[in-house]
């Protein structure tokens, strides 16, 4: 029922419900006293009797039950205008983004719960991107000025002994030295401008619970997938799945399957499954065939990825839709 509609119908029990209830009191007791206290207090008429003063302690606190009772209904709107007031605000500020809030209703309340647990989920989408890529380019970054710095360090070095031993003119060790310096500096200011290139000898393989990587990456999938009206459904069977990957590079895989399936499968539906050691991942769309079809970027950053982790990587498509399975 709809906020104006519902209002419309309180106002309108307000303004009957007053004057029946006290109609119905007043004559309620009336009756009472004449029937069973009048003859007893010498026919004191209603008005001069006891009665009457009784009968305005009850009409007071009819109404004030009406009230209060009334007022219920405002009182639980306002709860709700505050809640959203504080998750908004929660949201705008650097804190953890707040949890959704739960949908009692399906009038504008409702609908305006709906849009903002929407803005919810974008912006644990953009958080969790942005953390990801952030984690990613640091994680380079690290390595490949350690890489940098080694072989300086060891060309420094051996300035050093050349200028102990005289076989070197000191400017010339001088300026080398220098220049030295400088790339040493320069790596400092590095800055990846795209990750898009797989390179091995930069990557840390570890021992990571499959189970935390996908729940990351479902939820921040779950914005866009809900955006595009595609149910998404995951389904950690197998909670202790290890995998020997690297956590970042292993959400850029399943990351690139989810981005697939949204983007060309055309599907309705999404399935994410852990279980008996594998991962599979399967929509309800129109698939297409890999023999005829070219591989986009995507799909390659997929293999690249499964083979330089050693997963062994399946896809499967038809005209019901495409499976994924993925185990190590």
């Amino acid at each position: 029922m709809k906020l104006k509609k519902k209002y419309q119908l309180l106002l309108l029990s307000a303004v009957v419900s007053v004057p029946l209830l006290l109609l119905s009191i007043g004559v309620l007791t009336s009756v009472i006293y004449n029937l069973y206290f009048k003859s007893q207090n010498n026919d004191i008429p209603f008005h001069a009797s006891f009665a009457y003063p009784a009968m305005l302690v009850v009409f007071g606190l009819s109404l004030l039950l009406l009230s209060v009772l009334f007022s219920r209904s405002i009182s639980a709107l306002l709860n709700q205008i505050n809640l959203l007031n504080r998750t908004i605000r929660n949201l705008a500020s650097h804190e953890k983004i707040p949890n959704k809030i739960n949908i009692h209703s399906d009038d504008e309340m409702g609908a305006l719960i709906r849009s903002v647990n929407l803005l919810i989920d974008r912006t644990t989408y953009r958080e969790l991107e942005l953390k990801q890529q952030q984690d990613m380019q640091k994680e380079l970054l690290q390595k490949l000025r350690h890489d940098i710095s080694t072989p300086l360090t060891a060309v420094r070095l051996q300035l050093f002994d050349m200028e102990a031993q005289h076989e070197c003119q000191c400017t010339n060790i001088e300026s080398l030295s220098q220049q030295i310096q400088y790339i040493a500096e320069l790596t400092k200011e590095i800055h990846i401008q795209s990750t898009e290139t797989l390179d091995s000898s930069y990557i840390l393989s570890e021992n990571m619970n499959v189970l935390d990587v996908l729940e990351t990456v479902v939820r921040k999938w779950g914005y866009l997938y809900n955006m595009n009206e595609i149910e998404l459904h995951f389904h950690p069977v197998d909670k202790t799945l290890i995998w020997n990957c690297n956590v970042l590079w292993t959400q850029r895989l399943f990351d690139n399957i989810l981005q697939n399936t949204l983007r060309h499968s055309k599907a309705t539906m999404l399935d994410v499954v852990i279980e008996h050691g594998v991962v599979s991942i399967r929509d309800n769309g129109i698939g297409f065939d890999k023999n005829n079809h070219p591989k986009g970027l995507g799909l390659k950053i997929i293999e690249d990825i499964a083979r330089l982790f050693q997963i062994e990587y399946t896809l499967k498509s038809n005209e019901h839709g495409t499976l994924f399975r993925l185990q190590q």
